[in-house]
């Protein structure tokens, strides 16, 4: 499989190997996702194998501003292990980022396995989608679908598709089975503030102002709700609260919504109209674009209603679509995280700010961050940044970051041929470390 973390495409990938020089990558045809397709970034991931720049043991320092030593593995993972031991658990966190998702994206038996030491432990593990989807997720869940339909049984049901801040650069085997789909009749509506790949697929296309997409999905129930367009009978069995939310959006009538989404009240009122007429119809929401400004998770709560109050849910072909990090209904994968085995009440909430308070009043004595680099990630990164002065260990697993300044130990996972694979800096008080493989690939998946 393509080492880069996509979802919902996992592509497979052919390596070419000469003795033990890997030549090029390319797409696996007999991949019965991607057949054979690959990007740009997984092309460009052969140039982390072999690459001069990537390290292969531990560096660290032994005091902070101290200079840089090789270190055996043994004596990097000790020195976390006395650093872990000698804290209080509250006192320790784990934060994997998407880098640890390579090549188990699909699974994310990593992130799974982290989780369970946190929660054994009695550590902290943070969610790395609180920077970027987690958001959306977290409003999705308050209103009730989490669950996905795959972009197969878009292709093969949907009578429409609306791709709402979804764009097919982000998950491009969903491409073809949006042209399926369209091939049948199905019409497609692309939702965006930019023009995107999507558009040139779209039988009509709305480019909304950013952050409207709340006002544009209450508006669209609102017209739904007025003009007696929900599906009453799914309504009364499956929902709770709908008298409120018919109560709620009368104030949002598409001409309030005209000058905040940029949308014409009449185009607003049509797609709700469409929408509530056709059956089945699938929403493909953005996976976290829509998420990131403030009270972004209002959005996903309002766009997820639309399938609750037209009847939308549980069927094929309808629902909400493929998502970034999203899990198919019925996909049947268990977790091993162990939730069940912590201390109630003991874990800092998935938030940036409260993680960022942690490490400034000094709670936080020790960090490891894995594939992750927490200062281009977090916001307020001046406060992280003093935040992480006050810890006593920071380990990472990346390539050389602006987070890895402030590490005590570093080990890079992989190099990563998006940051230049640079070597560790004089202020970096770090260890980096990258297993060699144990063997050259063969031409295999």
């Amino acid at each position: 499989m393509c080492p880069m973390n996509c979802h919902p495409t996992l592509c497979g990938m052919l390596a070419d190997v000469e003795g033990d020089r890997l030549v090029t990558v390319r797409g696996d045809p007999a991949n019965p996702d991607s057949q054979g397709f690959l990007c740009i970034r997984g092309q460009a991931s052969r140039e982390i194998i072999g690459n001069p720049a990537r390290l292969l043991h531990p560096l660290l320092r032994d005091r902070r501003g101290g200079e840089l030593r090789a270190a055996t593995w043994d004596e990097a993972l000790d020195r976390i292990v006395r650093a872990v031991q000698a804290a209080p658990p509250a006192a320790t966190a784990i934060w994997p980022g998407h880098g640890s998702f390579a090549t188990n994206y699909g699974t994310r038996i990593h992130a799974q396995l982290m989780a369970r030491f946190a929660n054994f432990h009695g550590s902290h593990f943070l969610n790395p989608t609180m920077v970027c989807w987690g958001l959306g997720a977290f409003g999705l869940a308050l209103t009730g679908l989490l669950e996905t339909h795959t972009k197969e049984d878009m292709g093969q049901h949907s009578q429409l598709v609306l791709m709402w801040g979804a764009n097919l650069a982000s998950q491009p085997n969903t491409a073809r089975h949006l042209l399926a789909a369209k091939a049948r009749g199905a019409r497609v509506v692309s939702i965006d503030v930019r023009q995107t790949e999507a558009e040139a697929k779209s039988d009509e296309v709305l480019l909304i102002k950013p952050g409207s997409d709340t006002a544009l999905a209450l508006a669209l129930l609102h017209v739904m709700c007025g003009e007696a367009l929900h599906n009453a009978q799914f309504v009364e069995q499956h929902t709770l609260g709908f008298a409120e939310l018919a109560a709620h959006v009368q104030a949002y009538p598409p001409a309030w919504a005209e000058p905040i989404t940029g949308i014409a009240a009449e185009r607003i009122v049509a797609l709700a109209r469409q929408y509530a007429g056709t059956r089945p119809a699938m929403i493909v929401l953005g996976g976290s674009s829509m998420h990131k400004g403030g009270n972004g998770w209002m959005a996903a709560r309002a766009v997820s209603c639309l399938p609750a109050v037209t009847g939308n849910v549980g069927m094929p072909g309808a629902g909400l679509g493929p998502r970034h990090g999203s899990g198919a209904h019925g996909r049947g994968l268990g977790n091993i995280s162990a939730p069940q085995r912590r201390v109630p009440g003991s874990a800092l909430p998935n938030q940036m700010p409260a993680f960022t308070a942690a490490l400034s009043d000094g709670r936080m004595q020790n960090l490891l961050l894995i594939g992750t680099n927490m200062l281009s990630s977090f916001a307020d990164a001046h406060a992280v940044a003093k935040g992480l002065e006050k810890t006593a260990l920071v380990a990472t697993s990346t390539a050389s970051t602006t987070t890895a300044g402030s590490c005590r130990l570093w080990r890079a996972r992989k190099a990563s041929p998006r940051c230049g694979c640079h070597r560790p800096t004089p202020r970096c008080g770090s260890w980096q470390t990258v297993r060699p493989s144990a063997s050259p690939a063969r031409a295999v998946s």
